[in-house]
């Protein structure tokens, strides 16, 4: 993934170039509808970048979590509440809990019982 992403900021930095080496005289030329279709293009590659890269850079964070981390304890899925308070369910050992997170404190909000398909089914929240 790092080198398509090089890859394509090389590229990126060669545009420059190419749009320097284009004649002056075939801009003036050109109907506006052309240019206009130019402008929207440029924008909707420079669009797509910022794209890749968010998705990138959040896959990575992702990874920098331990959300794929092997091990007794696993992120199964964290959930953002606004301003500095997070939600995150994780399972270790098979036990599922549900912690709250600020940035002052950590608290355990429940333990839920076992996946469904396994053990006895039970899917209420014991506190």
């Amino acid at each position: 993934m790092a080198v398509r992403l090089g890859a394509a900021l090389a590229g990126l930095t060669m545009l420059p170039a190419v749009a320097l080496a284009q004649d002056d005289a075939g801009v003036a030329g050109r109907s506006p509808w052309a240019l206009l279709g130019q402008a929207l293009l440029s924008l909707a590659v420079v669009v797509a970048v910022i794209y890749l890269v968010y998705f990138g850079l959040r896959r990575l964070s992702d990874r920098g979590l331990g959300m794929e981390a092997e091990g007794p304890m696993r992120v199964v899925q964290a959930r953002h509440l606004g301003g500095d308070r997070w939600l995150y369910l994780v399972e270790i050992d098979g036990r599922r809990l549900v912690i709250g997170a600020t940035s002052a404190q950590l608290s355990r909000i429940a333990e839920l019982g076992p996946m469904p398909g396994e053990g006895d089914g039970r899917r209420e929240p014991t506190p």
